[in-house]
C-alpha cells in the first residue's frame, strides 16, 4: 500500500508539474542520461534505476523495488551484507537464472564492439556496432548485420538469463557509457532486475582503442607508488564510465610484466591490484598458474617443479583482494589435463591460497574446443569419454565458477551455430548436470552465490547506472564536450585528458627507459647532426620532427656526425642501416622498442646489437590497446619530444632491466622459465639455485651468477658513472709436490702453483669485477705483452660485482698475463 501510495503521488505531480520540476523537488532525480536516482545519504548509498516507479520508501528510507513485488526484500535491502542479500537472492533464482549468470559472455558476441561513429577520422578496424539497433532490442539467438553475426542483449539477459559480459568497448566516453546504461535498462526489465556486470581488456579503456596502460614500462620503472597511482587514475575514469572489472593483472605471473624475481613481482602486482580495487574496479588477475609472459606454466616447468615460487605473487594478489581470477586454457599440476579439469591446480587456489572469489574460464573456450580436450584426471576418470554435460559438472567441481563466451546458445545441442563465429555456451547443459545429478545443488549454488555477492560488493544491485555529466568531470580537464572533435592522435587526446594523468605517463615513459649503453656519446648536443633511417615510417617521421628541435636532421648520411636507429625489430631493415652507418664511418646510437618477448622472440638487444652501437637505449613504453581495434593515428612509444629529451640529457633515463639480456639468444631458450637470474650459469650452478629456492621459495637468487650481457637492475645513467675495478686474477692450479732431505731426514711439502698448460690448448682464467659507481661496462681483456688473447664486453648493475672468465690459448714458454693491471705467469708446454 505504500509503494502504491507513493506511485500515485509521482503520477500526480508529475502530470501537473512536468518532470523537471518534479525532480527538483523530490528525492528522486532525473539524470540526463536517461535514469533516475537518489543522491546517497548517510549509510545510504546512491540509488540509481530506469524509471522513479522503481524507489519506494521502507522504514524511513528509500529502497529500490528490484522484482515489483511491492515490498522490501532482503536482496533489496542496502542495509544487510553482501553475503545475507545474496543467500537471500539465490532462494528467488530459478534453476534457469542461476544456470545463465555462471555464463561471462561479451556485449553482442564481440570482444571489443565498436560504439561510436569514427568516420569523420582515420581509418580504423572494426565494424560499427554503434547504429545495430537490434543489438539492444531483439530476441533472436543471433542477428547480421552488414554481413556480420551479432549475440542481442535481450536475448541473453531476459530469455537466457546472462549477467556478466565482456566489454572493451571501442570509442568516445559518452557513447560507452551510454551503451552501459542502455544494457542496464535491459538487465533492471527482469523477474529479478540482476544487473549487468561489464568488463575489459583495457585497464585504460576510457577512450577506447586508443591508447591503455603501458603494463611492461611501469615493471621496468621499479616505482610501486606511481604503478598504484597510475592504475588507481585509470580505474577511477573506467567506473565513472561504466565498467566493473578489467582482465588484469597479468603481471603476477612470472616472466611477464614485473620480471622473474617472485619478490618483486609480488610487491608490484600487490600495488597494481589495489590501484584498481581501492578505486572499485575489480582486479581480474590471470592466468592461474600462468599462461603468458615469456613461458606459460606448462613450458617452463622445470624438472625441480618451482611451483611454490609461482605461488609466492598469486598469494600475495589474494591477500591484497583480487575479486577475480581466470584459468590458464594450458596444463595444470596433473600435467595431462587442461586446468579447468584438474582439481589439483583449483585446490591449489581454493584450499592451499584461501582464494574464494570468483573463478572464471579463459578465451577462447568454445564448446567443441572443450569437447576435445583429453587427459585423465587424479581420480582415474578419462576425460575423452564424458560428454558435454559431464565436462561442464567437472569444470564446476574442480571450483571454477563460470564458463567463458561470446554467445551463449540455448538448447543442447552442441553443434548448435557452430558456423555463427562464436565462442559458444550453453545454460541449458549446466542445468542437465544439475538435474542429472552431476553437479550437487550446494556446489552449483555456491557458484552462483559468489557471482552474485560480487555484484552486491560492488553496489551494482543499488547504483548501476552511470551519469555522463560526473564522469565528464572525472576524466576531462575541462576542454572536452561531446560536441569536440574525436581525437585522432595524441596531441588531440591530451588537449582533452586530465594533466596529472599525462604527466604521470610522462613520468614513466623516462623512468622506463633504460640506457644499456654509452660510448660518451650522450647527452648530444645541438651541434650534432643526426641522420634518421627509415626502418618505420611513423616512428622516423616523429623522430626528425622532435629531433629538429634540438639540433641538425640531415637529409643524407655523409652530412651527419651521428646516425640515430630506432627500431621495434633486428631485421633486414635494421642490418642494412648499420650496414650504411659503418661504412660510413659514422657512430650508431641505437634506440630498441623493448617487450616481454613471448615464445621465445627477442626482446632486448643483445650482443651482436649492442657491439656495434655507440650507445643503446631501450624503451619500454607501449600503450597500444589490448583486443581493440586501432583507431587514428596515435603513437603508441615514448613521446618523440620525450625521448629526444632524454637523448640531449634533458631529463634522465631512469629504468632498469626486470629480465636478464644474454649475449646470444639462444642462451635464453636454454634457461629454466621458472627460475630467476639462471641464464648463462652452468648445469651445476642451475641445479644448486633451483634446489635453494625449492627449500626456500622466498629466497632472492644472486643476480651475478650467469655468464650474461646485462643483468636484472641493470640501467646506466649521466649523473652517475660506473667505477670498476677488478681483483682476484686466478688461473688454473696444481699442487706440486717437494720432497727436502735435511740430515737424513726427508720432508715432504705441497706447493700451490698454477698448472702448466699444454701448448695450442685453451684454458680458462677468471676475476672479479667490481663496480664502485652506478650501473656501467667495461671491454675487459687478457693481454700478453701487447698481444690480445681474450677480450670481453661486461656490464655491471650500481654496486654489484661479477666473476669474470675468458679462455686463453698460449704457445710454449713463460707467459706473464695481465688483467687490467693484475698479472699471473703461466707456464706453457
Amino acid at each position: 500500500m505504500k509503494k502504491l501510495a507513493l506511485l500515485m503521488a509521482l503520477i500526480m505531480t508529475v502530470s501537473c508539474l512536468g518532470l523537471s520540476a518534479f525532480a527538483e523537488g523530490s528525492a528522486i532525480k532525473e539524470s540526463a542520461s536517461g535514469f533516475f536516482y537518489i543522491e546517497a545519504e548517510g549509510s545510504r548509498p546512491r540509488l540509481s534505476a530506469a524509471t522513479a516507479d522503481k524507489f519506494f520508501q521502507a522504514d524511513g528510507e528509500w529502497f529500490k523495488d528490484l522484482n515489483g513485488n511491492g515490498q522490501l526484500d532482503v536482496y533489496e535491502d542496502w542495509r544487510l551484507s553482501s553475503t545475507e542479500r545474496a543467500n537471500d537472492l539465490l532462494t528467488r533464482m530459478t534453476i534457469e537464472e542461476k544456470a545463465g549468470s555462471l555464463i561471462f559472455s561479451a556485449i553482442g558476441g564481440k570482444n571489443g564492439s565498436t560504439v561510436t561513429d569514427l568516420s569523420n577520422g582515420e581509418p580504423f578496424s572494426g565494424a560499427r556496432d554503434y547504429d545495430n539497433e537490434g543489438l539492444y532490442t531483439s530476441h533472436e539467438v543471433l542477428i547480421t548485420v552488414d554481413g556480420v553475426n551479432y549475440s542481442p542483449m535481450p536475448f541473453q539477459i531476459q530469455d537466457m538469463h546472462v549477467t556478466t559480459f565482456i566489454a572493451a568497448l571501442t570509442g568516445m566516453p559518452k557513447d560507452q557509457l551510454d551503451v552501459f546504461n542502455r544494457i542496464q535498462k535491459i538487465a533492471e526489465d527482469t523477474p529479478l532486475g540482476i544487473p549487468a556486470t561489464f568488463s575489459g581488456d583495457r585497464s585504460y579503456n576510457t577512450w577506447g582503442g586508443m591508447i591503455d596502460m603501458p603494463h611492461y614500462a611501469l615493471g621496468v620503472a621499479h616505482d610501486p607508488e606511481l604503478l598504484y597511482n597510475l592504475t588507481s587514475e585509470y580505474a577511477k575514469e573506467s567506473v565513472a564510465i561504466g565498467y566493473h572489472q578489467v582482465f588484469h593483472g597479468y603481471g603476477n605471473e612470472i616472466g611477464s610484466w614485473y620480471g622473474d624475481n617472485p619478490s618483486y613481482i609480488s610487491e608490484m602486482a600487490v600495488a597494481e591490484t589495489r590501484g584498481y580495487d581501492d578505486n572499485g574496479f575489480n582486479s581480474h588477475s590471470k592466468h592461474f598458474i600462468a599462461r603468458g609472459g615469456r613461458a606459460a606454466y606448462t613450458a617452463a616447468r622445470s624438472p625441480a617443479d618451482l611451483i611454490d615460487s609461482w605461488l609466492i605473487a598469486w598469494k600475495a594478489v589474494v591477500d591484497a583482494g583480487t575479486q577475480w581470477i581466470m584459468t590458464n586454457n594450458n596444463k595444470g599440476v596433473n600435467g595431462t589435463l587442461i586446468t579447468f579439469f584438474d582439481k589439483d591446480t583449483y585446490s591449489i587456489l581454493r584450499d592451499q591460497l584461501g582464494y574464494d572469489g570468483v573463478i572464471c574460464l579463459d578465451w577462447p573456450m568454445d564448446i567443441s574446443s572443450m569437447m576435445n580436450q583429453t587427459g585423465v584426471t587424479s581420480d582415474g576418470v578419462d576425460v575423452s569419454t564424458l560428454g558435454a554435460a559431464e565436462r561442464y559438472a567437472l569444470i564446476l567441481n574442480v571450483g571454477v565458477d563460470m564458463l567463458s563466451a561470446l554467445g551463449v546458445i540455448p538448447g543442447t545441442d552442441i553443434e548448435a551455430y557452430s558456423d555463427s563465429g562464436f565462442r559458444r555456451a550453453f545454460p541449458d547443459i549446466l542445468v542437465q548436470a544439475v538435474n542429472e545429478g552431476l553437479v550437487s545443488q550446494e556446489v552449483f549454488d555456491g557458484h552462483v552465490f559468489r557471482v552474485m555477492r560480487n555484484k552486491f560488493d560492488n553496489g551494482q544491485f543499488d547504483n548501476p547506472y552511470r551519469d555522463w555529466e560526473e564522469a565528464l568531470a572525472l576524466i576531462s580537464n575541462g576542454s572536452y564536450t561531446t560536441e569536440s572533435a574525436i581525437p585522432m592522435n595524441n596531441a588531440e587526446i591530451d588537449a582533452y585528458r586530465r594533466p596529472e594523468i599525462a604527466a604521470m605517463e610522462q613520468e614513466v615513459m623516462v623512468k622506463s627507459t633504460v640506457l644499456l649503453k654509452n660510448d660518451g656519446i650522450l647527452p648530444l648536443t645541438a651541434e650534432a647532426k643526426i641522420f634518421v633511417p627509415e626502418l618505420t615510417a611513423t616512428i622516423c617521421a616523429a623522430d626528425k620532427a622532435a629531433l629538429a628541435e634540438k639540433a641538425t636532421v640531415v637529409e643524407t648520411i655523409d652530412e651527419a656526425t651521428l646516425v640515430l636507429i630506432h627500431t621495434t625489430a633486428f631485421n633486414d631493415a635494421y642490418d642494412m642501416a648499420v650496414e650504411d652507418a659503418q661504412e660510413a664511418g659514422k657512430p650508431i646510437v641505437l634506440i630498441f622498442e623493448g617487450t616481454v618477448g613471448r615464445n621465445g622472440a627477442q626482446a632486448e638487444p643483445c650482443y651482436p646489437q649492442v657491439s656495434v652501437s655507440d650507445a643503446v637505449l631501450m624503451q619500454t613504453y607501449n600503450n597500444t590497446p589490448d583486443h581493440g581495434s586501432s583507431v587514428g593515428s596515435f603513437y603508441r612509444y615514448v613521446t618523440p619530444s620525450v625521448t629526444a629529451e632524454m637523448l640531449f640529457g634533458e631529463k634522465e633515463p631512469a629504468g632498469t632491466l626486470v629480465f636478464e639480456v644474454p649475449y646470444d639468444l639462444m642462451d635464453t631458450r636454454l634457461a629454466w622459465g621458472e627460475l630467476q637470474n639462471d641464464i648463462g650459469v652452468d648445469a651445476k650452478t642451475r641445479l644448486f639455485m633451483a634446489m635453494t629456492v625449492k627449500e626456500d621459495p622466498t629466497f632472492e637468487l644472486p643476480r651475478n651468477l650467469g655468464d650474461v650481457l646485462f643483468t636484472a637492475d641493470y640501467g646506466m645513467s649521466y649523473s652517475n658513472p660506473a667505477a670498476i675495478e677488478a681483483s682476484l686474477l686466478t688461473a688454473p692450479e696444481m699442487i706440486d709436490v717437494v720432497t727436502t732431505e735435511n740430515n737424513g731426514r726427508v720432508s715432504t711439502s705441497y706447493v700451490r702453483k698454477n698448472a702448466v698448460q699444454k701448448a695450442g690448448e685453451p684454458f680458462e682464467i677468471d676475476f672479479v669485477l667490481k663496480n664502485n659507481g652506478g650501473a656501467g661496462y667495461v671491454t675487459v681483456q687478457a693481454k700478453d705483452g701487447d698481444a690480445v688473447l681474450a677480450e670481453k664486453f661486461v656490464a655491471l648493475a650500481e654496486g654489484q660485482w661479477r666473476v669474470i672468465s675468458l679462455d686463453i690459448c698460449l704457445e710454449a714458454g713463460e707467459h706473464v698475463i695481465d688483467v687490467c693491471g693484475l698479472t699471473t705467469t703461466i707456464v706453457v708446454e
